[in-house]
């Protein structure tokens, strides 16, 4: 026997980013279960979108749950198109509908490709540019996403695109940066490295981008 469920949309729940409850009815000591939601779709926490003010039967056993306040940010723009999530009874995340999404003109991979051999001193100053220029782009899903490429005698790839998907974690990865050091440097090959490895899917790189 399976106890009927009542769905219960929670749009405030997560300071306004919202969620869904499942609640079995009929029973005494009867409990509610929390989708989290946050956790399958990580768009939601980007912005107070009240998930759950919305929430339409589907003909599939399912449901779709809207979040109409969801903001997209492109830049310095920003555009409330809202989004939904379709959810299957066991709500789990079957997929996203957000029909007025757009890509922004910020959606792009770069690679920074960094000198780190005795000939560059000192190497704070290094640390200051690349902070000062990863302070410049608009990090976060569906826009910019920065890697970096250092090279000395040899070549390190200190961190992939997406590994730091937000500006906070990117500018605090380049305050930590160490210099590789080395005699030699070898510019060509890390170029070479940069274009032929370092967008591939494989280290993050998005297609479109």
């Amino acid at each position: 026997f399976v106890p009927p469920r009542l769905l219960v949309g929670a749009p405030w729940d997560g300071n306004g980013q919202g969620d869904i409850y499942r609640c079995n009815v009929g029973l005494q000591n009867s409990s509610c279960a929390k989708a989290n939601l946050g956790a399958a779709a990580p768009w939601l926490r980007s912005s107070a979108g009240h998930l759950g003010m919305t929430l339409v039967d589907s003909k599939d056993g399912g449901f779709v749950a809207c979040a109409p306040l969801w903001s997209q940010e492109c830049g310095t723009s920003v555009f409330s198109s809202g989004r939904c999530v379709q959810l299957n009874e066991e709500l789990q995340l079957m997929g996203t509908i957000a029909p007025t999404a757009q890509r922004c003109s910020t959606f792009m991979d770069i690679i920074l490709v960094l000198d780190g051999s005795n000939s560059i001193y000192p190497w704070e100053e290094v640390q200051a540019f690349l902070g000062n220029i990863l302070g410049r782009f608009f990090i976060g899903p569906g826009q910019t996403q920065v890697g970096v490429l250092q090279y000395g005698e040899r070549l390190v790839q200190e961190w992939a695109l997406g590994q730091h998907p937000t500006a906070q974690s990117l500018l605090e990865a380049a305050r930590n940066l160490t210099r590789q050091e080395g005699r030699e440097t070898r510019t060509a090959m890390a170029i070479r490295e940069a274009c032929t490895e370092s967008f591939s899917p494989a280290r993050g790189g998005r297609p479109g981008a």
